[in-house]
C-alpha cells in the first residue's frame, strides 16, 4: 500500500486560527498519532465506503478499473483527520487513488472587508489541508497536460467529493468548508465548482482576491489553464497597464454552509467590491519568460 504523506499545514492569510486558544480538551501527544479509527470521530471505514458510493466516487473508480478498494482512516491530532483510498494490487505500483486530510478549527478574521461582518465570535470551519484525486495508471497527454503539483492525472469527480465534504461539514455543525489553494488552477477550479446542493461555488473570503481572480480568468480566457498556472507559479504574471510584475497569492476560498456566511457572500457590498476590483485590474503574461523556463525543464520540478 502507498505510504501516507504528511503535507505541511496550511496557514490562513486573512483568518486567524483560534482553535487551540479556546479548546477545552488537551492536545494529543505523539504517542496517540494515527490512533483513531473514526473519521471526524464519527465515521468508520464501512460508513465512508457507503458515503463514497452515494456520492458516485465508487462508480467513477470502478469505470476506470479500480474495484477492490481499501479505505484507511487515521487521526493526526485532536483536530486533523486522514482518509485514504487505495486499490488492492499484487503489482509493485502506486495504489493511492484518493487522499483527504481535513482539520477542524475555529477561525476569526484578521481583517474586515464588509461592514457588519467581523465574525469576532469565530467561524467553525472544516479546512481542507490536502486533497488528491489521482489515476496512477493513466498518463498525461496534450489533451490532459500535467498541472502544477500533479504526480498523476486526475480522476475527475471533484464535484462528487464536494458533496461528501459538504456532508462532513454539515454533520459536524460547521459554518463552512475552507481551502487555501496552493496553485492558480486550483483556485479557478474551486470557483467553477458549483454544487448541486446549492447554486453557488467557493468564493474568496476577501472580495479583492476574488476580483483579482476574476480579472485573471477574463484576461487569460484563451490560454490553457495548465500553461497559465505554471506561468503564475514562476512569476510570469504582469500588470497589463504598467508592465510591472504582478503576483497572485493564495488565500482562503470558502464554501458556505451557515446562513451568516451565505449572507456574507450574497451581500451587494461584497459583490460590488469584487466587480470594482476586477474592472480596475488588467493582466498579461510574460510568455517568453515562461517558454524559456519550460524549455529548460524548470517547470517539471513543480
Amino acid at each position: 500500500m502507498t505510504p501516507h504523506i504528511t503535507p505541511p499545514k496550511k496557514i490562513p492569510r486573512y483568518l486567524e486560527d483560534i482553535t487551540y486558544s479556546i479548546a477545552d480538551e488537551p492536545v494529543r501527544g505523539a504517542e496517540d498519532l494515527f490512533s483513531s479509527k473514526r473519521f471526524l470521530g464519527l465515521y468508520d471505514e464501512k460508513q465512508i465506503m457507503k458515503m463514497l458510493t452515494r456520492a458516485g466516487m465508487v462508480k467513477i473508480l470502478s469505470e476506470k478499473g479500480y474495484k477492490d478498494l481499501v479505505i484507511s482512516l487515521s487521526q493526526q491530532d485532536n483536530y486533523t483527520y486522514r482518509l485514504y483510498v487505495d486499490f488492492a494490487s499484487s503489482q509493485d505500483e502506486n495504489t493511492r487513488l484518493i487522499e483527504l486530510i481535513v482539520r477542524e478549527g475555529i477561525f476569526r478574521p484578521r481583517k474586515t472587508f464588509v461592514n457588519g461582518f467581523d465574525f469576532d465570535e469565530g467561524l467553525s470551519m472544516l479546512l481542507i489541508e490536502w486533497l488528491a484525486l489521482q489515476d496512477p495508471r493513466a498518463s498525461f497527454s496534450d489533451e490532459r497536460p500535467r498541472l502544477p503539483g500533479q504526480a498523476y492525472p486526475g480522476l475527475g469527480g471533484l464535484k462528487n467529493m464536494q458533496s461528501l465534504l459538504y456532508h462532513f461539514g454539515k454533520s459536524t455543525g460547521k459554518d463552512a468548508i475552507i481551502d487555501i489553494p496552493e496553485y492558480y488552477h486550483a483556485a479557478v477550479i474551486y470557483t467553477r465548482l458549483y454544487s448541486e446542493l446549492y447554486s453557488l461555488a467557493y468564493s474568496f473570503f476577501s472580495p479583492y482576491d476574488s476580483g483579482q481572480l476574476q480579472a485573471m480568468i477574463r484576461d487569460f480566457k484563451g490560454s490553457h489553464l495548465a500553461d497559465v498556472s505554471f506561468a503564475v507559479t514562476f512569476d510570469c504574471l504582469c500588470n497589463a497597464r504598467t508592465g510591472e510584475p504582478a503576483y497572485w497569492k493564495p488565500s482562503e476560498e470558502i464554501y458556505p454552509i451557515s446562513r451568516k456566511l451565505h449572507r456574507y457572500f450574497s451581500l451587494k457590498e461584497y459583490k460590488d467590491l469584487v466587480h470594482k476590483t476586477m474592472n480596475e485590474l488588467s493582466f498579461t503574461m510574460d510568455w517568453d519568460k515562461y517558454h524559456r523556463l519550460r524549455s529548460k525543464g524548470i517547470t517539471d520540478e513543480v
